[in-house]
């Protein structure tokens, strides 16, 4: 959503809110790299966040989440769900959410288009018609656009390479040693932060001796260091910068949305066929090279690595088994997702999501009247949907030395975790006594280079 809030900036200056809940950080962080003062970066920050909440700004960016608080009747809902009466709204890329929550994100959808006569423009480039059926009941059978044939066949700017094995390990690294030598920006896709790190440690020990920069961006760092991280990328490899060099990014899935940036060739795990498409999006984005960009995916782990189901992960598999080294054809993903979301997985889905949109409509819709917030409901969505912002014990006395000096500063400390992963912490007594007004503080490792890190990692999310 930051990377989003900048582009549109560009087209639409000073008509941009931001909604989130690091909004005030990344406003605060976008106005020092434009070169205020701090004191008057607070100030503009406070002042464009405030006005975001009062929904002034004509375009906004913010995510479902945001939307499914005026579902779940969080206090304030009613000025939410007023503001949302005649509006337009963009999805991109509906299809990444899990199936239970794309049912809540849907029925709200429905609501909103029946009762409030909003509208919705929904885009993708990897819609399986399983999704289709369900946005067509959602938007009452609306109009489809598709790229024509000629189009498709004219974009073509990738090759698909499987890889025998893992990424991390000896042959793969040496495989990506061998392309930074020889000039080219390469982007390493990883699916969980361990292995994002671990990669990340091999090749900057390796490409070190030759200049070569690699950089790690994963969801695991605090503000301050993520947007450091996120500005040197953009100088380095996106489409318009004028500051272009060849670098190794390291990633998690962060990279798969809304980053403008153009790198030369990707390896990565295997995921699913609508993660790795966005992942390719990556490389030869401008289609700037002469020859098919290679998309290396290794075969290996194929599990899912608990962060994808296996099926669709093997599935995937098996269809670029076909499509090995030849071009990477978009305009035939619609029919391969179709190939890989039929039979059991159609079954499987379809149950999850008419089981998760019943609850929510019996829940949420169907008694959703004004002036009725629910607290029962509150907890239940931020247990359900946001996670929690921590502060490692090692940046404690950095974030009580800035304190009431300079609280934005200080909250720019601040990792984003999960529940689960606060509970695991919790579990082991890893959660730290903390005074009135203070944030979880956590015993876990961390620095500006790699983010935070854990002794062990049996949990994996999204990050």
């Amino acid at each position: 959503m930051n990377a989003m809030n900048l582009r549109l900036e560009e087209s639409f200056p000073g008509l941009v809110g931001l909604q989130h809940g690091r909004s005030l950080l990344a406003l605060y962080r976008l106005l020092l790299e434009q070169e205020y003062e701090p004191a008057e970066a607070a100030r503009r920050a406070r002042w464009s966040r405030n006005l975001a909440r009062l929904n002034y700004p004509p375009v906004r960016v913010l995510s479902p989440y945001q939307m499914l608080k005026g579902m779940y009747r969080l206090k304030g809902y009613e000025a939410i769900l007023n503001d949302y009466h005649g509006a337009a709204f963009i999805f991109d890329e509906i299809h990444a959410y899990e199936v239970q929550r794309l049912a809540l994100i849907l029925k709200t959808v429905e609501y909103l288009r029946q009762n409030f006569g909003a509208r919705f423009l929904v885009m993708s480039a990897t819609f399986p018609t399983l999704i289709k059926e369900w946005l067509r009941e959602a938007l009452n059978d609306p109009a489809e656009i598709c790229a024509e044939p000629s189009l498709f066949q004219a974009f073509r700017r990738h090759r698909v390479m499987l890889c025998d094995g893992e990424l991390v390990s000896s042959d793969g690294m040496k495989a990506i040693v061998n392309d930074a030598r020889s000039g080219k920006s390469v982007l390493v896709v990883c699916n969980v932060v361990a292995r994002a790190q671990e990669a990340y440690h091999q090749l900057r020990d390796r490409l070190s001796e030759y200049g070569i920069h690699t950089e790690l961006l994963h969801g695991r760092f605090n503000m301050r260091d993520r947007s450091a991280k996120e500005r040197l990328v953009r100088e380095a490899t996106g489409s318009k910068s004028r500051k272009r060099r060849p670098i190794i990014l390291v990633a998690t899935q962060v990279v798969e949305v809304s980053l403008d940036i153009d790198l030369d060739t990707i390896y990565t795990d295997p995921a699913p066929l609508e993660a790795l498409i966005q992942r390719f999006g990556r490389v030869n984005r401008r289609r700037k090279q002469e020859a098919m960009a290679p998309v290396h995916v290794y075969r290996q782990p194929d599990d899912g690595q608990m962060i994808y189901d296996t099926e669709l992960v093997r599935r995937t598999l098996s269809v670029l088994e076909r499509e090995d080294k030849r071009p990477l054809d978009e305009g035939a993903i619609g029919n391969w997702l179709d190939e890989i979301y039929d039979g059991e997985v159609a079954e499987r889905w379809r149950s999850e999501y008419a089981i998760a949109a019943e609850e929510f409509s019996a829940t949420c819709v169907r008694t959703l009247r004004p002036f009725a917030a629910d607290e029962s409901l509150e907890k239940l969505f931020y247990r359900a949907f946001d996670g929690l912002e921590a502060l490692p014990s090692v940046l404690y006395d950095e974030y009580k030395t800035l304190g009431d000096d300079d609280p934005i500063r200080a909250n720019e400390l601040l990792v984003p975790i999960s529940w689960r992963r606060y509970k695991a912490l919790a579990r082991k007594n890893q959660v730290l006594p903390r005074q009135k007004g203070e944030p979880y503080i956590i015993e876990a490792g961390y620095n500006s280079e790699v983010g935070l890190t854990f002794d062990d990692s049996p949990i994996e999310e999204y990050e």
